[in-house]
């Protein structure tokens, strides 16, 4: 569970990032010229979902490095090892979610000249203060399917037919999301939503959920305790009977997160679970259908 958060390490987490773009510039330059001897096609991603993303593209004919692989790795702790260093150093395809979310692996594909850096942040056109969880907007997989299809496609002409089969068939399997989506959409338009840190925010509000009292689940989120005004703005939220749910990151924990919690608890609001990163063992259509269908109960009840 992930307990810190973000702004605790962000000096360490500089320096190191540093002292690794220094070895993969250094890298780069003494194996300039040099040819990749591997038949597939190297790529290397922050986060595990677009990593399988990925890897349905390619198939065969890629091999692919998640950093961020275990449900249990907080990102907004994580601390690249030389040996990922190395992996994104011979990278041919780089996929980094951007918006400041994975500032080490961006910097990671500005070090490798030679790669073909994709930025998810920039396929979904995020601009500064937007939310950085890409993967919870419905258009992203789509987003990414294409620009992956087109990106292998230039480093492998002769397999353009199959990346583009590949990335179809991928994008067939995530439909039940839509129909869900859909569904959903019809009982939570119009609906007041609160949340103990903004994951989802990308995937209610296009479905006409209203997210009040933000300024709780920020604070959460940049490793603050919400202040005393938002405790009581959410608490009145509550006593006023305007919400239909609370959303709670499951993967972070804290004194007055939970407390929030058991007063909507006590107050009979229903409060649905859910995380930031991907569980093990599950892919991204059966995390997502599990939520999608979790919030649609809830709102049931």
């Amino acid at each position: 569970m992930f307990k810190a958060r973000k702004l605790l390490l962000a000096i360490p987490i500089i320096f190191v990032l540093f002292l690794i773009v220094l070895v993969i510039v250094t890298g780069i330059r003494q194996n300039q010229g040099k040819q990749i001897t591997s038949n597939k096609i190297k790529v290397v991603t922050s986060l595990n979902f677009y990593g399988e993303m990925a890897q349905a593209v390619g198939g065969n004919a890629v091999e692919v490095t998640s950093a961020i692989n275990k449900a249990s790795i907080d990102p907004h702790e994580f601390e690249p090892t030389a040996q990922l260093a190395k992996d994104y150093q011979n990278a041919q395809v780089i996929i980094s979610n951007g918006g400041g979310y994975d500032p080490w692996s961006t910097a990671f594909a500005r070090a490798n000249q030679q790669a073909k850096s994709i930025n998810v942040g920039t396929l979904v056109g995020y601009q500064q203060g937007d939310n950085e969880h890409f993967w919870y907007k419905p258009a992203t997989p789509k987003l990414l399917v294409d620009e992956l299809i087109t990106t292998f496609s230039s480093l492998e002409p002769t397999k353009a037919t199959q990346f583009k089969t590949n990335g179809q068939h991928y994008l067939a399997s995530l439909a039940p999301l839509t129909k869900l989506r859909k569904d959903l959409g019809e009982k939570l338009v119009g609906k007041s939503v609160l949340t103990t840190e903004p994951v989802m925010d990308n995937t209610l509000e296009p479905l006409g959920a209203k997210i009040i009292v933000p300024e709780f689940a920020q604070a959460v989120e940049d490793g603050n305790d919400p202040s005393s005004a938002d405790i009581k703005a959410w608490h009145d939220a509550i006593d006023q009977g305007k919400v239909a749910l609370v959303i709670k990151n499951t993967q972070t924990s804290s004194k007055l997160v939970n407390q929030a919690v058991a007063y909507a608890k006590t107050k009979h609001v229903p409060v649905v679970g859910v995380t930031e990163t991907k569980p093990d063992g599950q892919t991204f259509l059966t995390w997502q259908k599990r939520q999608l269908l979790a919030v649609e109960e809830a709102l049931s009840r």
